[in-house]
């Protein structure tokens, strides 16, 4: 691999990039990554190596020791996982070395999110009151924050169109969470759709997630990062995905999709295996 190279393959990765169109910012931070990278792999005299993951590892390493925070080395990680994974397509590598890099423990790392069967006992756990199910519905639905829903006004409410307005965002309504929003709103004539303090929010998180039977702790951030992810799973565009949640991290973006691609995968396993029995 010689530094000619690396200026083939990075312009290769740029079109690629454009062709999933990725946002100018997100293929900017991209490309700059990777040509510090090359840079840090030239200043060692071996310009001309596929970087290993012991490279990798040391070059996030010194990063760190220069005191880039946790959420530039998600990126740059990130940037060199698609970068890498890219070059593999291509024949370069036989293997990314990303693949067994360990995450740092320096990274944002997001909570684990719950499974299917997870929301769905949550849910199923609530169903004997309508403004704790239909909460829930919409924080695992829409993947408002709790402040958010905590606020949410009738007037941000459109039923015609299944739509919310939150801070400037529309954020459609999910067919199930419609249906039990509907119903909500038709029971009470409050201003706000769910008259309720944050912490009790978190409160009932954990009452149904006792209910429930599901080990790990449950909070309204835990909600969103898991709605955000199996949206994702479900064919949903990141971009639009990312102002429907009023994300401005391109990081917390790359996590979800990185776990969204996970449990994808874990879904075709799962899938494949029953297939045989």
């Amino acid at each position: 691999m010689t530094e000619a190279w690396w200026s083939y393959a990075l312009k290769e990765f740029e079109r690629h990039l454009r062709a999933q169109n990725r946002r100018p910012l997100t293929i900017h931070g991209y490309l700059r990554d990777m040509e510090q990278l090359r840079a840090w792999m030239l200043g060692r005299g071996r310009g001309n190596e596929i970087p290993s993951t012991d490279d990798l590892r040391h070059w996030l390493a010194e990063l760190h020791e220069a005191e880039a925070t946790g959420a530039t080395l998600a990126r740059k990680r990130s940037a060199a996982r698609h970068f890498f994974d890219f070059v593999a397509t291509m024949g370069v590598v036989r293997a990314s070395p990303v693949e067994q890099l360990e995450m740092p423990s320096h990274e944002y790392v997001l909570p684990n999110t719950l499974s299917r069967q997870q929301v769905a006992a949550l849910l199923r756990a609530s169903e004997g009151h309508q403004r704790d199910h239909t909460l829930l519905h919409v924080l695992l639905g829409c993947g408002l924050r709790v402040s958010e829903v905590c606020a949410l006004a009738r007037t941000q409410v459109d039923l015609q169109n299944r739509l919310l307005y939150v801070a400037g965002r529309v954020v459609p309504v999910p067919d199930e969470a419609f249906t039990q929003l509907d119903l909500w709103l038709k029971q009470h004539s409050d201003v706000l759709v769910f008259p309720i303090k944050q912490r009790m929010v978190r409160i009932l998180c954990e009452k149904y997630r006792t209910l429930a039977g599901i080990p790990e702790q449950v909070t309204p951030s835990l909600l969103r990062h898991t709605s955000a992810v199996w949206q994702l799973v479900d064919g949903a565009d990141p971009e639009i995905l990312k102002i429907q949640l009023g994300h401005d991290r391109d990081d917390v973006m790359i996590h979800y999709i990185d776990r969204a691609r996970q449990l994808s995968d874990n879904e075709v396993r799962g899938w494949q295996q029953e297939q045989l029995f």
